[in-house]
């Protein structure tokens, strides 16, 4: 039961703290995940609570799918959240609010973590739509987004799914810039369809891990080629990138380059901690046997519904 609940959090951590706003031809609904929504419409100065989230009534359900309940809205309004298997990438997915019957609110919200991941050992999944999405859709919400990394002189930026780069920034103007790997023009791209692999590391030797319990979980792994020509080897230099679920996954830390080295000559390797991949069951990492969690969320501060 403990590690369904810690499953059921791991999926909708990425969302926690975040708000979204849906407009409709009427109303205007702020959504702000795990906490409450807000029903208003400002040129006629309404405003109802449509509930509070209600944690005791989350549900996971064998499809991968989660149910949430908000409760004690104005008038006894009730919103239930049905987190369903589709697209994370911010420009398509779905959110819509049906209210169906008077004071009960359904919203629907597609996201690749609440797929059930079962197809091709769990490297595809076929989404509520039909369509088959690949493993690499969890990290859809990184797309048209960079992630940047400054090392001394240096700074390196991922942008997913295509291409890493190292640069010298001088005021605005990066000189020299390099390209340590970058998608083949052939390669696929497109939303939910980027090519990656599922693998096991091997367990590094730095000081935290070797005190860090053993854990099973699986890295999404991505080879970039075709970078800048090597001086010393006369070859296009490249870079492995290995995503994970980060062991503190908790704490909703930001998606962030970890580490970088250089396992040869031109030839790079990236580990990048993102909570969007915790979503998946092979990528989750294990809860030490016998040892429980104390989860501990500060109050939310106001937010505006589009800050992240």
């Amino acid at each position: 039961a403990d590690a369904k609940a810690q499953f059921l959090a791991a999926k909708l951590k990425p969302l926690q703290g975040t708000c979204t706003t849906v407009n409709t031809d009427y109303w205007t609904f702020d959504i702000c995940y795990g906490r409450k929504i807000v029903q208003h419409r400002s040129d006629a100065n309404l405003r109802y609570s449509l509930g509070e989230h209600h944690t005791p009534s989350d549900r996971l359900l064998p499809t991968g799918e989660v149910r949430e309940l908000y409760l004690g809205g104005a008038d006894n309004r009730t919103t239930e959240i049905r987190y369903f298997c589709g697209t994370s990438e911010k420009e398509t997915k779905v959110i819509e609010v049906v209210e169906d019957p008077t004071h009960y609110y359904t919203i629907n919200v597609s996201g690749a973590a609440f797929c059930s991941w079962k197809e091709q050992d769990g490297a595809e999944t076929v989404a509520a739509n039909g369509k088959t999405m690949k493993v690499s859709a969890l990290l859809e919400p990184l797309r048209g987004q960079c992630l940047n990394h400054s090392a001394g002189w240096w700074t390196y930026e991922y942008c997913f799914p295509s291409k890493f780069v190292q640069f010298h920034l001088e005021g605005i103007k990066r000189d020299p810039q390099y390209t340590l790997g970058a998608l083949a023009t052939s390669a696929i791209s497109a939303r939910d369809l980027v090519n990656m692999s599922m693998i096991r590391l091997k367990p590094s030797m730095s000081p935290r891990e070797r005190r860090a319990p053993p854990s099973g979980h699986l890295t999404l792994q991505q080879r970039l080629g075709g970078g800048t020509v090597c001086d010393e080897t006369n070859r296009p230099r490249q870079t492995v990138l290995h995503f994970q679920c980060p062991a503190n996954w908790q704490t909703r830390p930001e998606p962030q380059i970890v580490s970088l080295t250089e396992s040869a000559l031109c030839e790079y390797e990236v580990r990048i901690h993102t909570t969007a991949l915790c979503g998946h069951h092979k990528m989750m990492p294990t809860l030490p046997r016998g040892k429980k969690t104390i989860q501990c969320v500060a109050e939310q501060p106001e937010v505006n519904p589009e800050a992240p």
